[in-house]
């Protein structure tokens, strides 16, 4: 494969979501086909982690999962991208009867504004993931009024360890 054919992406994130069983939930499995299908990602690479009731380790890669996931159709520009040190330390964390579901994927969107950026020799200052959790918590906080805010840094305060 020459260079100009090989695949460019933008930025590409790994995310890694645990489950208390060793199959991926149905809803999870639909939601990445939906997302994939609709262009808004450009799924990159795809693993399984699976950590058996006996405590057996299984890494399964997309074309390896057969009709579990659904989405087996999906062609992996990056197939074999996932870092074998990032799979294990994943599975360094899972609990015997449980899984991980390990993906790197591109936000599409972006793959034209890095494009532009570059050809205008743009460089990145920052880029920070933000878990949606934190975001969550910070706009509940801000919709508090003072009385609301201060009982609640009170509680937190309260709740922190003593040195």
């Amino acid at each position: 494969m020459t260079e100009q054919d090989r695949p460019r992406f933008g930025g590409v994130d790994l995310v890694a979501v645990a489950f208390p069983e060793e199959r991926i939930p149905d809803r999870v499995k639909e939601e990445i086909a939906a997302v994939v299908a609709s262009g808004t990602v450009t799924l990159v690479d795809l693993v399984v982690v699976r950590r058996g009731n006996d405590g057996a380790l299984t890494v399964i890669e997309l074309e390896d999962l057969g009709d579990e996931l659904d989405i087996d159709t999906i062609e992996l520009p990056g197939g074999g991208l996932t870092g074998q040190e990032d799979i294990d330390e994943i599975a360094a964390g899972l609990p015997e009867g449980t899984s991980a579901i390990v993906l790197l994927f591109e936000n599409t969107w972006a793959r034209g504004f890095v494009q532009a950026a570059n050809d205008a020799d743009g460089v990145v200052l920052a880029h920070e993931r933000i878990p949606g959790e934190v975001v969550n918590a910070v706009l509940d906080l801000a919709e508090l009024d003072d009385d609301e805010l201060a009982e609640v840094l009170d509680g937190a305060v309260d709740d922190s360890p003593q040195a």
